[in-house]
């Protein structure tokens, strides 16, 4: 056939092997896409079987929707009946006919996230458990990933431990009740009851045995536990099983994905064939090297190497700044340069946490560089950001009625919707604004003793913060908001999946950190001040989404995407491999297929950023390199460390007193130890003091001039 002509040999293998299972190992950018599409269409083609009994699962419907398109123009004729798909959208499909063996009718409803909430409120109160002592978002987070692991409410009963945990199990299963007497399900509850319905049932299992006669299964990798004993079920009859993915990304252990999955492929297929797809067609080889030699110190891989017949192309660029403000001026003052010659669309600047985010926008607005947020919301627009900073704006104005109406309940003080009325209306009929009515709740008509108490508590606590308001800055007014708010605690007690908790706690810390930023370099360190610049960031931050822009993501949300510039941000331990990744070495591997992913998006230019601080919480905190960072080939890597001037960020330097100076005299010939490129031996030297500047013949007779006070004498 035609089409086969441009694949080349790992591909044509990929697409014309009929022989049984088949696992696909498709580095990044070796043109995955092209061989899902290619299999499709040789087997629909070639009349291997018709488009009706062949199944391919997708991650996105847009992936489903495209993949049908290229099929149909391949080998130009319909392939209408071709069963192309999410997990959801297929099970889904399946569900309208067989979910009768369940108690659902046709034409039962899928609730989306927000008939969920609401509908999981409605069993809490029905079982009188209040929101205070069991949050419901950790509530619908464990239900969730209970089905997932294909865990029911009676088996969840049986394994619930602890208080916590019997309650979820009581809400469970009343919930599972109220979603069949409104014949409905969730998402979740699509794969899992598929998988229900497919394994208590053989004559409905053999049916769909027989009428698929091919599978297909994109993103392997990130399959979890009821996702992959859906595809086992469907292809347990013919074996006639093909999925594509790559164990090198595998990023999604944190939603439940499963990287065993695809590692012990062989243990349910044992006669499967595995087919490499190494040769890249969107880096330079310098960086398919950086790929390769940082992913290969995994021991939990099937093991490949990119390679690729594209240029050599430019050295990766290694930049350590002095904090994070200097590594976002670095990077924009690198993207305005790239703009005089290029499109912003070219760059992309990527990082571990969202929270990394602020001091780059912060940069890119003062710089009046277009930017675009992907996959997330802009820094100041999160919840939790404006949460505090409707705090802020009520200790600065006590008459803002926005702000005080926003953080009334927040943490949770039981002061409802009909309470909150009454006190407007107080407020109305007396002409007077929302928080005097609150200092006066005593005399609003129809209030009870708790909801009073709770009103005075509130006022009360507001007053302390209020009565501050002069004698603090800035960072020290957010920090006192945060500490008497208990908002950290109340997160913790909202988001029980850790993920997301300690993903908006250093949100909430980056916010003190940018108050601090800011007092350190205005002449007015007042709250007001702070709140007025914070406004006017909005206002610029409206930029045309269709406009000429960088982007932003993080890079769990980069995954499949490519761009020309590459900037990766926070390569310091902590950060990247991230503080809450290190307790396994699954947890530190993962990280590091999270670098590998990153590196794999650039296609002509690299850029890793590392800061020796960053503030946190407002205080500034030393950084260590990413062990990462030791990890990538020197011979790929031009470095860019720190001047000797304190540039952007004033840099932390240790205490002089009771240390002696360090003098370019007698140095050369000494053996140092740097904590990136490792032992070299120093054979020239020059300056002074903090001055002193050392050029240093590392391994493999890497060059290069560091200052003296960045390496360890031996």
């Amino acid at each position: 056939m035609d089409f086969l002509a441009k694949l080349n040999p790992e591909q044509k293998e990929a697409v014309t092997y009929l022989e049984g299972p088949l696992l696909i190992l498709a580095g990044a950018g070796s043109g995955k896409t092209r061989v899902l599409t290619h299999r499709l269409a040789y087997l629909v083609g070639q009349g291997v079987c018709a488009p009706w009994a062949i199944l391919a699962v997708t991650f996105t419907n847009k992936a489903a929707g495209e993949m049908k398109n290229r099929v149909g123009r391949l080998i130009n004729r319909s392939v209408d009946g071709l069963w192309v798909g999410t997990f959801h959208s297929v099970c889904a499909r399946i569900l309208r006919k067989e979910g009768y063996l369940l108690g659902y009718q046709r034409d039962y409803t899928i609730y989306d996230e927000n008939d969920k909430l609401a509908l999981m409120k409605k069993v809490m109160s029905a079982l009188a458990i209040p929101e205070r002592r069991v949050p419901v978002k950790a509530v619908i987070s464990r239900i969730s990933s209970s089905k997932d692991s294909l865990v029911g409410p009676e088996e969840y009963q049986k394994m619930a431990y602890d208080f916590f945990e019997k309650e979820v199990a009581k809400i469970f299963s009343l919930y599972q009740q109220e979603l069949l007497k409104n014949q409905a399900m969730d998402f979740d509850d699509l794969i899992f009851n598929t998988v229900k319905i497919l394994s208590g049932n053989k004559k409905v299992l053999d049916d769909y045995g027989h009428k698929f006669k091919h599978i297909l299964v994109d993103e392997y990798q990130d399959t979890n536990r009821a996702q992959y004993m859906l595809v086992k079920l469907l292809s347990q009859s013919h074996r006639q099983l093909c999925v594509v993915g790559d164990d090198d990304q595998s990023i999604y252990g944190f939603r439940g994905a499963d990287i065993r999955n695809i590692l012990e492929f062989e243990n349910d297929f044992p006669e499967a064939k595995i087919v490499r797809l190494e040769q890249n067609y969107r880096s330079t080889q310098v960086i398919l090297e950086c790929a390769n030699q940082v992913v290969k110190n995994n021991a939990g891989r099937k093991g490949k190497e990119l390679w690729t017949d594209n240029p050599k192309g430019e050295n990766v660029s290694l930049w350590c700044a002095w904090d994070e403000r200097d590594e976002a001026e670095k990077i924009c003052r690198a993207i305005k340069e790239h703009w005089t010659k290029g499109s912003l669309k070219d760059c992309v600047i990527l990082y571990r946490t969202n929270a990394q985010s602020r001091a780059l926008e912060d940069s890119l607005r003062r710089a009046a560089v277009p930017y675009l947020i992907v996959g997330g919301l802009k820094f100041y627009e999160r919840k939790e950001i404006k949460d505090i900073l409707a705090y802020l704006r009520v200790v600065v104005n006590p008459a803002d009625a926005v702000g005080l109406k926003r953080i009334i309940n927040i943490p949770p003080r039981g002061i409802g919707d009909t309470s909150l009325s009454r006190i407007e209306s107080y407020a109305a009929e007396r002409d007077i604004s929302l928080f005097q009515a609150l200092k006066e709740n005593d005399q609003v008509p129809g209030l009870g003793p708790g909801i009073k108490s709770a009103v005075s508590g509130f006022v009360k606590d507001l007053e302390k913060l209020i009565a501050l308001k002069d004698s603090l800055n800035a960072q020290e007014l957010i920090t006192k908001v945060i500490e008497q708010s208990g908002y950290i605690k109340f997160i913790g007690s909202q988001y029980l999946d850790k993920v997301e908790a300690d993903s908006r706690t250093e949100n909430v810390q980056e916010l003190a950190s940018a108050a601090n930023e800011f007092c350190e370099r205005s002449e007015d360190k007042s709250l007001p001040a702070f709140l007025a610049e914070v406004s006017l960031v909005a206002d610029i931050d409206r930029w045309n989404d269709s406009a000429e822009a960088v982007t932003l993501m993080t890079i769990h949300n980069a995954k499949g995407l490519e761009f020309p510039q590459v900037f990766i941000t926070g390569l310091e331990e902590g950060l990247l491999p991230h503080r809450a990744s290190l307790d396994t070495i699954e947890e530190l591997e993962e990280e590091r297929r999270l670098f590998y992913v990153a590196i794999t998006r650039a296609q002509n230019k690299l850029t890793l950023c590392s800061a020796m601080s960053r503030r946190h919480f407002g205080g500034l905190i030393q950084s260590l390199p990413s062990r990462f960072i030791a990890e990538l080939p020197r011979e790929n890597l031009d470095a860019d460390l720190p001047r000797s001037e304190k540039q952007a960020g004033d840099f932390p330097r240790e205490s002089q007193e009771g240390t002696h100076q360090i003098q370019a005299k007698g140095l050369k010939g000494k053996r140092v130890h740097h904590e990136i490129w490792g032992q070299g031996q120093v054979v020239d030297a020059e300056g002074d003091g903090d001055d002193v500047k050392l050029s240093i013949v590392f391994g493999g007779g890497v060059k290069k001039k560091i200052m003296a006070g960045f390496v360890e004498f031996m």
